[in-house]
């Protein structure tokens, strides 16, 4: 295409015949040097003026010589050549140079009057007479007079704009609501409605189309700001962003005076405000579950957590302390902060019938998905029932159990039934929240001040359960089998072909021969609740309590706290005394609470309180006051960290510096000094140190077994085919015998077959529990609470191993809830609902108290943010917005569209790797070489920890722990 060759656009047909005659198509070089030579010019001048090309219409329009020319042609007449410089400049024309003037005819109503334009309108005129508006408004921005009532009447026009953008509420402040519910599209929206002059003025300033409307909308807020206080709506949200960013208040002072943020003192108020129903969907859940339990369970059987406590049996007539009941009345559960005040009370005449008798069985039949590899069985609930169908029906890699219904239980028919109501089940997790605030200016009566307060939220079950029964099963300790709780041969079958798994994983990615097998290793190992435990988890923070839970007195003030979550109706019975002949018998009322159990998690301290503070209240008049609703339950971080801490106690020693293939000898070799022996003091140090020394463990055990020193020569010896399912059966074959050869964690003991080698037994130790540990993160990965609970089974045998009695009894309290004492319902809610998700994808689960952790830094940044106002009551406060202040800043990054990594960068490790694995490999760790051992290690076994367990004491100690769980040690 031709451009032209001063201002380098498309030459395009421009036809304006009444004017420009022959220049009205593409003008060619020639006829415009004619054209000059015609007016006077020397051709010569003329063709180097022009040089070859083409000239559009547009330049020849705003070249002033050109200009002249085409005037001279239109007019007849010939310009001077003197009035032409050989610059192509025009020089300024006298009045005498006008051949003729512009006038203009008015013919209104019969008047016709005729005007003369002065010259400097002339332009203005004929483009107006030609109907060119662009071209009427380039002359008359060109006029000095015209351009000032232009500007004055868009000013005009932009202040009747603004006042009705001031009418408009969506820039006002009104309350927070207005904030969750902010939303740049709609306030551009309502801009373009109210003022388009204004919207098209600034967006013409703004070249990129991309960023136009969240500058626009910036500019057009700070002008609202200056004009109205109340329009702060942009303002207030800028301001909670800066609060996020934890800014100082000096920037908030400063760019408060250019209308860009409010004040500190505003910021704070709002986000006290935000505090306000705070846990409001937390209510909703609960109103949900109250339905579920008032239209479908009825009276629910009073259940501590552990078994069976003090309650009264109505089984028989020698089993009632008190005469038949002569009046039911159900009513909901009184609390002052429950919603559920204006609830009718229903009165049912129900003579000779026992609260156990009125119980409605919810219907049996739903359905449980299970792994296709060995899993761990559903929970048994009592050896008298049965148990859940063994007939498995395949669905891709997913089996489905059925719930078969006993024939014990008599459930209510199918016409009586009300229909299921969605689950929204929910359990709380908590932790302390510790926090030291020092003084500037430290005095006698002004030191530093230690503050230790319990900080939960909630978060909703990802997993539905409301087709699993919630009757409390009945079980005594002779009917249980404590073999359940022990890793048995179909779990170790398990574990070791998901070490198959990670050790191919480690190796495609650190060693490149293989590398492009990759493809085929399976990196999601897949269970039944895949799909659901990749969904975004929904959370709720409820707030800090000024409570400490390290003293019982507090810990029963933070549940009785915690008690308005938990779902509950109370019945009221009345009872007449029959030898009572006086004609009116006294009526004895009594009430009894009907609960949706709760879980609430945490650590092993707080799971540990929580029993405490139950046991102390146990002898309490009602199901509340007694704090019957909560079950306790210990979640996986601070497992994994206690875990990890066995492991550091058993293989990691500082004067182990000589012995090649130790822990502590690896960590100087590659120089982390941040790792020590206290797991504590640096988690994710220690976390990231053993995770390095396990891939180079597998990687050396994979050099030796194919038969090479080093990675650049493993291909050669791994396969002699290059087809890449030749080369995948390879892999699979070579970790398989690995496994064999250098993983021993069974149970029972397998010993080795030589036992004299205390080296090599020593880095198996090192490989079989850094391998558990990835199994382990990797099923809280994934969400899968199968694998989980088959990894707390050999939780539970090294932490007796080792002596960590707490967590021993924790694992024990786990499985034998799980298996025993749990109802079905509540047995999957703990299993599967002890992960969250932030990000709403595959593999990106965490435990439930690291989320717990994230969220006590984000309240203890908050706090530190208060400066010197950091009240019990501004701490609260705080606490409780921060769920809202989260929903905020994530519309804010989706409607701005800004990314934020959350993913944290890390340095490669490959050249510590490569440095271990020649350590391994070159000390000759995997050779069986007799007698070899490590002078601080000289008596190691494989499978140490498991096999010094005296299994006989072991089951000893299993069942009067689990006496002490069901309450048959205690006499009431």
């Amino acid at each position: 295409m031709n451009r032209c060759k001063v201002c380098s656009t498309p030459v395009l047909q421009r036809r304006n015949r009444k004017k420009l005659g022959a220049l009205s198509t593409i003008c060619c070089i020639k006829k415009l040097v004619d054209l000059a030579t015609q007016s006077g010019w020397d051709h010569e001048d003329a063709r180097k003026f022009f040089a070859e090309g083409y000239v559009c219409y547009r330049t020849v329009e705003k070249c002033s010589l050109l200009e002249s020319l085409l005037i001279a042609k239109l007019s007849g007449r010939a310009n001077d050549p003197s009035t032409l410089e050989s610059s192509g400049t025009k020089r300024r024309a006298t009045p005498t140079e006008h051949a003729a003037a512009v006038k203009v005819v008015v013919t209104q109503s019969g008047y016709k009057k005729t005007y003369t334009l002065s010259p400097s309108k002339e332009a203005l005129g004929k483009s107006l007479g030609r109907n060119s508006s662009n071209a009427v408004m380039r002359h008359a921005s060109h006029d000095q007079t015209l351009k000032r009532s232009m500007l004055r009447e868009l000013c005009r026009m932009l202040r009747a704009e603004m006042k009705a953008l001031l009418a408009s509420p969506d820039f006002m402040m009104k309350d927070v609501s207005s904030l969750r519910n902010f939303s740049w599209n709609g306030l551009y929206y309502t801009m373009k409605e109210k003022a388009p002059t204004l919207v098209e003025l600034l967006q013409s300033c703004i070249p990129q189309r991309s960023t136009r409307m969240k500058f626009v909308m910036v500019m057009c807020a700070a002008m609202l700001a200056g004009t109205h206080k109340r329009c702060t709506s942009v303002q207030s949200y800028v301001s909670i962003v800066l609060y996020l960013g934890h800014a100082a208040k000096q920037v908030y002072n400063r760019l408060q005076k250019l209308g860009i943020c409010l004040s500190t003192f505003m910021t704070r108020r709002i986000i006290d405000q935000m505090g306000e129903n705070h846990d409001q969907r937390v209510l909703d859940w609960v109103n949900s579950l109250k339905s579920t339990i008032s239209t479908n369970q009825g009276p629910v059987a009073r259940m501590q957590f552990g078994g069976l406590d003090n309650s009264f049996e109505y089984g028989s007539e020698s089993d009632v302390p008190f005469p038949q009941p002569l009046e039911v009345t159900v009513s909901p559960c009184s609390d002052s902060s429950s919603q559920s005040d204006s609830s009718e009370t229903n009165s049912l005449q129900c003579p000779n019938m026992s609260p156990l008798s009125m119980q409605l069985e919810s219907p049996n039949g739903g359905e449980l998905l299970c792994g296709s590899s060995p899993i761990p069985s559903h929970p048994l609930h009592s050896p008298l029932s049965e148990r859940y169908s063994d007939e498995c029906t395949l669905s891709g890699s997913e089996k489905i159990l059925t719930d078969q219904p006993s024939s014990e239980t008599v459930s209510a028919s199918e016409d009586d039934s009300d229909p299921t109501i969605g689950w929204c089940g929910f359990r709380i997790v908590g932790d302390n929240i510790d926090k030291t605030v020092r003084p500037r200016d430290m005095r006698h009566n002004h030191q530093s001040t230690s503050l230790h307060y319990f900080h939960s939220y909630a978060v909703k079950d990802r997993v539905d359960v409301s087709d699993l029964s919630p009757e409390v099963p009945l079980v005594t300790s002779k009917e249980i089998d404590v073999n359940l709780f022990l890793p048995s041969p179909e779990d170790c079958q398990s574990l070791e072909a998901n070490f198959c798994t990670l050790m191919m994983r480690i190796l495609v990615k650190h060693i490149p021969g293989i590398s492009h097998l990759s493809s085929v290793v399976l990196q999601h190992i897949p269970h039944p609740y895949s799909v659901a435990m990749s969904k975004k988890s929904e959370v709720v923070p409820l707030g800090v309590l000024l409570k400490n839970e390290n003293k019982l007195d507090d810990m029963m003030d933070i549940l009785d706290g915690l008690h308005k979550y938990v779902p509950s109706i109370r019945t009221i019975q009345h009872f007449e005394d029959p030898e009572d002949t006086s004609g009116e018998p006294e009526v004895t009322d009594i009430e009894i609470d009907h609960f949706c159990q709760i879980l609430i998690g945490g650590d092993q301290l707080t799971a540990a309180r929580v029993r405490g503070s139950q046991s102390i209240r146990r002898n309490s008049d009602n199901g509340r006051m007694r704090l019957d609703a909560f079950i306790p339950v210990v979640e996986d971080w601070h497992t994994k960290m206690c875990f990890m801490q066995v492991l550091w106690s058993h293989l990691y020693k500082a004067t182990s510096t000589l012995d090649v293939g130790t822990l502590y000898q690896l960590k100087i070799l590659i120089n982390r000094r941040n790792v020590s022996k206290d797991v504590k003091k640096d988690m994710n140090a220690c976390e990231d140190f053993l995770e390095l020394v396990t891939s180079s463990h597998v990687i050396a055990a994979a050099l030796h077994s194919v038969g090479v020193s080093n990675s650049s020569d493993f291909l050669l010896n791994f396969s002699s085919s290059t087809l890449p399912s030749d080369q995948q059966a390879a892999l699979e074959s070579l970790v398989v015998s690995i496994c064999s050869k250098f993983i021993n964690i069974s149970y029972p003991y397998r010993d080795y077959k030589d036992s004299s080698d205390h080296i090599l037994k020593y880095t198996m130790e090192v490989m079989s529990l850094g391998l558990l540990y990835l199994e382990f993160k990797d099923a809280v990965r994934e969400g899968d609470g199968f694998r989980v609970l088959r990894c707390w089974k050999f939780f539970f045998l090294l932490f007796r191993g080792t002596g960590h009695k707490n967590y021993c009894i924790e694992a024990l309290q786990l499985l034998a809830s799980y298996y025993y004492i749990l109802p079905p319902r509540y047995a999957a809610q703990m299993l599967w609902g002890r992960f969250v998700n932030i990000h709403g994808k595959t593999g990106c689960n965490i435990s439930a108290d690291l989320h717990m952790e994230h969220l006590n830094r984000l309240c203890k940044d908050a706090i530190s943010h208060l400066g010197a106002n950091k009240t019990p009551s501004a701490i609260s406060k705080v606490g409780k917005a921060l769920g809202p202040l989260s929903e905020i800043i994530t519309n804010f990054d989706a409607m701005t569209g800004t990314v934020v990594t959350k993913a944290h960068t890390r340095r490669s490790e490959e050249e510590d790797l490569n440095k271990l694995v020649t350590e391994l490999v070159h000390n000759g760790n995997f050779h069986m070489q007799p007698g070899r051992f490590h002078q601080n290690f000289k008596s190691i076994e494989s499978n140490q920890l498991i096999s010094s367990i005296n299994v006989n004491k072991f089951r000893d100690w299993m069942m009067q722990q689990l006496r002490i769980f069901l309450k048959e040690d205690h006499i009431w």
